[in-house]
């Protein structure tokens, strides 16, 4: 026959699992603190990004706007007065949120193409990093038709 001593078995279970508990709390306490970093750094991404896709949306259509200014005169040749330029910044600001900035636009013929460029700063969020400026660059090319003495 075999004797166990039980002793003072069940003061040890009970230190045991105060010092859990204490070790649960902690762990709970980190990770919940990595948890909330995890979202709103993910906020910070999502809302970050969709601020740039506005912009680009935005800096894309006023490229095109300039775009359609571009002349060609009845020889074929192709040339732009800074009137395109001027429509494409002043399309930009009609519709650009408050955090956004226009660097400019330039209307002409580039690499042998008739285009409108428009650049443009978007600012991140700043809720986790600090705040930054991205840039955001649009070309609006002319097509055969589009431009406004055409239509």
């Amino acid at each position: 026959m075999v004797h166990l001593s039980l002793g003072n078995m069940e003061g040890k279970m009970a230190l045991k699992r105060n010092t859990e508990r204490g070790q649960a709390a902690a762990l709970f306490a980190i990770v919940l603190a990595l948890m909330a970093i995890f979202t709103i750094g993910l906020l910070e991404y999502m809302t970050t990004n969709a601020r740039v896709q506005e912009v680009v949306a935005i800096a894309d259509l006023a490229a095109h706007a300039g775009a359609q200014e571009i002349a060609v005169r009845p020889n074929g040749e192709i040339y732009s007065t800074g009137e395109g330029a001027a429509i494409a910044e002043r399309y930009f600001r009609m519709q650009a949120p408050p955090y956004v900035y226009l660097g400019g636009a330039s209307c002409g013929l580039f690499q042998g193409r008739p285009d409108c460029r428009v650049t443009a700063m978007v600012q991140s969020t700043g809720y986790l990093l600090p705040r930054q400026w991205i840039t955001v660059n649009a070309i609006g090319y002319m097509a055969n038709g589009v431009t406004r003495g055409d239509q």
